[in-house]
């Protein structure tokens, strides 16, 4: 990882909205692939006490857009234009997930990336997204 992403990474899920988040390890990050680990706390969990889907969203969102940062010769993290998540498992409130982000192709001003997510004591697909972002 060069040394201008490490910088961008630093602030990685302690402002904004990523706040959310709250637990969120970040593994890797290089080579247009980014891995994260969550434990699904209540901060995360719906009121049936299951991950919400609106935090596999953001996972989608912010997993993908470290893997197009670490794919992209600037780091940009672009802007989404599209995003869209398919559910399959539940991820109860004492599991964990793995979150992975590759970037299946990055050029001048698009990327696109897919992102699995899956619980960590099975393996088991909870939600697969796929996003993309203009890279301005």
């Amino acid at each position: 990882m060069d040394d201008k992403l490490k910088e961008r990474l630093s602030h990685f899920g302690q402002g904004g909205y990523d706040r959310s988040l709250t637990g969120m390890e970040l593994l890797e990050v290089s080579g247009g692939k980014a891995r994260v680990r969550l434990p699904v706390g209540e901060a995360v969990q719906n009121a049936n006490g299951m991950l919400h889907g609106g935090a596999v969203a953001t996972l989608v969102d912010v997993v993908g857009t470290l893997a197009i940062m670490s794919a992209d010769r600037d780091g940009r993290p672009g802007v989404s234009t599209d995003l869209n998540v398919s559910w399959f498992s539940p991820a109860p409130g004492d599991s964990t997930v793995l979150v992975e982000a590759t970037v299946l192709k990055s050029g001048r001003t698009l990327a696109f990336v897919q992102v699995d997510l899956r619980r960590e004591n099975d393996g088991a697909l909870v939600a697969q997204g796929r996003m993309t972002k203009f890279l301005g």
